[in-house]
């Protein structure tokens, strides 16, 4: 053994058993009113883009995978009649949650510069599917999504900028902390479900990169999903390597040890994660909201012009993230639905064309239209530092649009509606709406309302009565 690797078992088997200790604890915080509101609100939200998601490819294809394999029928799926095994709902649940691009986006400082932190309500579905497995109380399962959305943020920073693995990874230290919170573990189990976890949890950025395929809504679940299952084996005693986070032989690659593993298990400090994480308005990648909402304010000036469109500029804040994102050549000319997406090009091209950015817009394969092809290849991206001055945690966007007569409209938009501020959130009125909007062609107007009222009132809601109205 190297004199580096020489470290007593205590010692490499500390980080995760402070870690498991962390997700034990309940902090004040969970249980402040401003973050209770926000939970709140991002269940709404994940719940609404899960029903909206029912009938989407990835959707489809999960589904009948799950109603081959069967299982004990003890949680809900979203949109379904009948019920499932708890790993086959977080599969299910969890490809909703994310087969549209919908879902919450969270930001965060990463090497001094912000960046794109990933996407914390794919682990909603683990939480709700838990907690109605485990027969969970509501004010419990609040506590275990603020945990969760708490070690989210923790973990991604030890995850450094350049790194090979997805984001998504978190989710196996994340998702079998939160089946061993509600459950009730002692230390020793929480640790070794935490262990076997990580062990499953290392994915490729080439999920979230390059050709963009359809695994991408299913990267997260699937991570999940296993983690919940390994969980569910050390409740039964069998044990994980609690040296995973500390010894070279286990994550450094993925959590860098240098980057401060104490972090982890640190006080919660202001702002809690929860309370950065913005909604998005529309269904595309989280950096491109603020464009398309530029996009959708320039539509009633420019509808009747658009055959004298001769120049579109999208300028966004200057940023590592950005200037990577739109380096993506299979982004500018998209050939798929993820690819579209995540296009800079395609997506304020199809918003100011239809005044609308939602799943409706990527039917019938939109951006290899004549029309919208036409504006993507006329359109240049750049970047300001002015921008990322002016809209600290956002990521603001601007566009120009030069005609033919020489004239030049301009939009800008530093916050899209669905940001999230520091001090005071999320604003539910951006929320309701948009859960109201996206799920009218699924549910009836008065389920929308018993949904809304049951999350609203979740603290005393019993967890059956709420999945039974997503059945």
């Amino acid at each position: 053994m190297s004199e580096k690797t020489a470290i007593s078992y205590e010692e490499a088997s500390r980080p995760i058993m402070e870690l498991a200790r962390w997700t034990l604890e309940t902090d004040p915080a969970w249980n402040e009113p401003r973050i209770a509101a926000q939970i709140k609100l991002l269940i709404l939200d994940a719940l609404g883009v899960a029903i909206a998601a029912r009938d989407a490819e990835s959707s489809v294809r999960v589904g009948e995978l799950i109603d081959e394999l069967g299982g004990n029928p003890r949680c809900t799926v979203i949109g379904r009649k009948d019920k499932t095994s708890l790993l086959s709902a977080i599969l299910m649940n969890g490809t909703q949650v994310r087969a549209l691009d919908f879902n919450d986006v969270q930001y965060f400082i990463k090497e001094g510069k912000l960046s794109v932190a990933g996407h914390c309500s794919d682990n909603m579905p683990v939480v709700l599917a838990c907690a109605e497995y485990l027969d969970a109380a509501g004010s419990r399962t609040m506590e275990a999504i603020a945990m969760a959305y708490e070690m989210f943020g923790r973990l991604r920073t030890l995850m450094p900028f350049v790194s090979p693995w997805d984001g998504t990874s978190v989710s196996g230290l994340i998702a079998a902390a939160i089946y061993g919170r509600l459950a009730g573990f002692d230390l020793v189990t929480q640790a070794n479900a935490l262990a076997m976890g990580a062990m499953r949890c290392s994915t490729p950025s080439i999920v979230r990169w390059g050709k963009l395929s359809e695994v991408k809504n299913l990267a997260n679940a699937l991570i999940a999903q296993s983690a919940v299952q390994t969980a569910m084996l050390a409740e039964r005693g069998v044990t994980g390597p609690l040296e995973v986070l500390n010894d070279r032989g286990g994550l450094h690659q993925v959590f860098d040890p240098t980057l401060d593993f104490e972090r982890l298990w640190a006080p919660v400090s202001e702002p809690p994660f929860i309370m950065t994480s913005n909604i998005k308005p529309y269904a595309c990648i989280g950096t491109a909201q603020a464009a398309v909402e530029a996009a959708l304010n320039l539509h009633t000036r420019i509808k009747d012009r658009l055959g004298e469109i001769t120049r579109i500029v999208v300028t966004m804040a200057d940023l590592p993230m950005i200037r990577k994102q739109q380096a993506e050549i299979h982004r500018q000319y998209p050939r798929s639905r993820e690819a579209a997406d995540h296009s800079f090009t395609f997506l304020p091209a199809v918003a100011m064309v239809e005044g609308a950015l939602g799943d409706h817009q990527y039917r019938d394969r939109r951006w290899e239209h004549e029309d919208i092809v036409r504006l993507i290849e006329l359109t240049q991206m750049e970047v300001s530092e002015d921008l990322a001055r002016r809209a600290p945690g956002a990521m603001p966007a601007r566009i120009a649009v030069t005609l033919a007569d020489g004239t030049v409209l301009t939009e800008e938009c530093l916050f899209d509606s669905g940001h999230s501020f520091p001090d005071r959130g999320l604003s539910p009125d951006a929320v309701i709406s948009k859960f109201t909007t996206i799920t009218a062609p699924f549910i009836s107007q008065d389920r929308s309302q018993r949904i809304r009222a049951a999350v609203e009132n979740f603290e005393t809601t019993e967890i059956a009565s709420l999945m039974a109205l997503l059945q």
